[in-house]
């Protein structure tokens, strides 16, 4: 997995809480354009979350990375010269 195992899971809950609101939505909330909408996003949103979770593959290497994708390790880059 490329991603925390805690990760992982925050993500199925996610998708789990999505379904929990779709069938109340779809089942107890009275039809209307707006609703319907609604019902069409969560199906979506649903689908494109558990298309992350199976691709989701790889092998986890923890490293010093955040979200926004920069290594802030100090054995890369500007100091890589330093070093030899």
């Amino acid at each position: 997995m490329l991603h925390k195992i805690s990760q992982f899971c925050d993500k199925i809950d996610t998708i789990k809480k999505c379904a929990d609101d779709l069938r109340v939505l779809k089942y107890q909330t009275p039809k209307s354009a707006d609703r319907d909408l609604n019902v069409q996003n969560l199906i979506e949103t649903i689908q494109a979350d558990c298309l992350l979770v199976a691709n989701d593959k790889g092998d986890y290497a923890k490293e010093n990375y955040d979200y926004s994708g920069v290594d802030h390790g100090f054995d890369h880059g500007l100091y890589d010269s330093e070093k030899k």
